[in-house]
C-alpha cells in the first residue's frame, strides 16, 4: 500500500491535545467540509449557519494555512474516488496511532469526522486481508466518536464503540428535542458562557475535552464559539438568548 498522507490523523489540534490530560491520544481526521472539496456534499445536513462558520475552513489550522485546506481537499477526493484505498490508509494510521499511544502510556481514541459528516458506520474497510463492515468493527477495542447533524444515523444500529453526539443548529431544534428525549446527547454553541440548563437538560462543558464517549447521558454539550466569524454570528447558529430557552 502506497501511503498518500503522511499526516492523516491530527493529534496536535487544540481539541486533540486536551485529551492528553484525560489519558487519551485523540486522533482527529479532518477533511474538506460540505462541498468545498469539489467532490460532492460531505455534510449532507449542514445548515447555512454551519456552513458559514465551519471550523474546517474558518478556524484553527485551516484558517491560517492554504496548504492545510488543500490537503483536506485532496483527502476528500481520495475518499470519493478511491474509497477502498482511502479506508485502508485510514486503518493504517489508526494502527499507527494505537502504537504511538502505547509508547506514550495513553489510550487511543479516534474521531473520523473532524470537519465532515460522513457516515463511516456504513463504509467497509479491509485490514490484513479481512473485510469489516466499518473501521470501528476493525478496531473494536478503540473508542470512536463524532458529532453529526444527520438524525438518520441514530436510526441505525451503530457499532458499540462509536459514540455520536447530535449537533444543534439554527434549523434543527425540533429534531434535537426528539433525540434528547431518546437519550441522545446534543452539542450546542453558546455565546457568553454556559447556562445551567437548555431545552430542559443539564449543560456540561464540552470544551474541557473532545472525548464525548466520557459524557454522561441526557445532557447538552455546551461549546464556546470558535473563530472570529462564530463570535460575530447572528444567524442563530450560535445561541445568544439563553433566558427564553432555559428550563
Amino acid at each position: 500500500m502506497k501511503i498518500q498522507f503522511k499526516r492523516f490523523l491530527s493529534v496536535d489540534s487544540p481539541k486533540a491535545v486536551k485529551a492528553n490530560s484525560y489519558g487519551y491520544l485523540n486522533g482527529i481526521n479532518y477533511g474538506a467540509p460540505h462541498k468545498s472539496g469539489g467532490v460532492g456534499n460531505l455534510c449532507s445536513h449542514a445548515s447555512a449557519g454551519c456552513i458559514a462558520l465551519c471550523l474546517g475552513e474558518h478556524s484553527g489550522q485551516a484558517a491560517m494555512s492554504e496548504t492545510v485546506r488543500d490537503s483536506r481537499k485532496r483527502k476528500m477526493v481520495f475518499f470519493m474516488k478511491y474509497r477502498s484505498e482511502y479506508m485502508q490508509e485510514f486503518a493504517y494510521h489508526v494502527q499507527k496511532l494505537i502504537d504511538n499511544a502505547k509508547k506514550d502510556g495513553l489510550k487511543p481514541a479516534i474521531r473520523p469526522n473532524g470537519s465532515t459528516d460522513i457516515a463511516y458506520e456504513g463504509v467497509a474497510v479491509t485490514v490484513n486481508g479481512l473485510t469489516y463492515r466499518n473501521i470501528m468493527e476493525a478496531f473494536p477495542a478503540i473508542p470512536f466518536l463524532d458529532y453529526t447533524k444527520n438524525p438518520n444515523r441514530f436510526n441505525r444500529k451503530l457499532p458499540p464503540n462509536y459514540h455520536l453526539t447530535f449537533s444543534l443548529s439554527e434549523t434543527n431544534e425540533p429534531i434535537a428535542r426528539a433525540l434528547l428525549a431518546r437519550g441522545v446527547n446534543v452539542a450546542a454553541i453558546f455565546d457568553h458562557g454556559l447556562p445551567e440548563t437548555y431545552l430542559g437538560y443539564p449543560v456540561i462543558d464540552g470544551d474541557k475535552h473532545d472525548l464525548r464517549f466520557l459524557d454522561p447521558k441526557g445532557v447538552i454539550v455546551g461549546l464556546s464559539p470558535k473563530g472570529h466569524k462564530a463570535k460575530r454570528d447572528q444567524s442563530g447558529f450560535v445561541i445568544r438568548n439563553y433566558e427564553t430557552h432555559n428550563a
